[in-house]
């Protein structure tokens, strides 16, 4: 089962318009040896070129059938809507920082040529040119970005997309306040965005952790003045 964070991501990315597969294996095997893991993928996202604002067209009467999927990409995303991209994301609860696995050469280029992005022939060469700028264009002019989503840190390998992931919350918290209010007429499987909408039914809310130590903060200072009060009484 997949972690929190990954579920998290994975959430933000479906609305967004973007299919998944988390947690990639890739398995090095040699004629004589037993095979050995390599490394394991965090996460492989592709969003097909499209307008999501082009849904209205499909509108019949006056209805219009959606799923769960905002009306315009996240900007943090820094995807271009007519655009056909391919994301390897490496994902961090804690600080940002980039595991060895997610540089390996061989084992992206395996990714790459698994997933259809482009020819084996190329596909070394592109993982090379993906580690070391961030960012590539396979022949069919579609964009490979390495993202990496953390909870903490500034500063992400060259080139490559740093995402927070309390942006992350934030966002999938203003979708079921928002757009999303009209999916609870459907029972939310997804466990990210499950638990967020669980959340808004106990009428609890996300709050950032400075907010509530300052809240804290205030409330006990309240106290000792009001128990100074009384001594001084």
């Amino acid at each position: 089962m997949s972690d929190a964070a990954t579920q998290l991501v994975r959430a933000y990315l479906h609305l967004n318009g973007y299919f998944t597969a988390t947690e990639y294996p890739l398995v090095e095997k040699s004629r004589g040896r037993a095979p050995r893991s390599v490394t394991d993928i965090d996460l492989l996202a592709i969003r097909l070129s499209h307008q999501l604002a082009d849904t209205e067209v499909l509108r019949k009467h006056g209805k219009t059938i959606v799923g769960p999927v905002v009306d315009s990409l996240d900007p943090e995303l820094g995807c271009a809507e007519e655009a056909t991209d391919m994301i390897l994301g490496e994902i961090k609860q804690g600080h940002a920082h980039v595991n060895a696995g997610a540089r390996n050469i061989n084992a992206l280029a395996a990714t790459l040529h698994r997933f259809g992005c482009c020819p084996a022939v190329v596909a070394t060469r592109m993982a090379r040119d993906l580690v070391q700028r961030g960012s590539v264009t396979n022949p069919a002019g579609h964009q490979i970005r390495m993202v990496l989503f953390a909870s903490r840190g500034d500063h992400a390998p060259h080139g490559w997309k740093l995402v927070h992931l309390g942006h992350v919350f934030r966002f999938l918290d203003r979708y079921l306040r928002t757009e999303g209010a009209s999916m609870s007429a459907t029972q939310l499987l997804d466990p990210a965005l499950g638990w967020l909408a669980l959340l808004r039914k106990c009428d609890l809310k996300l709050a950032p952790v400075a907010a509530q130590e300052n809240s804290h903060d205030d409330q006990t200072h309240h106290r000792h003045r009001a128990g100074a009060d009384a001594e001084t009484a």
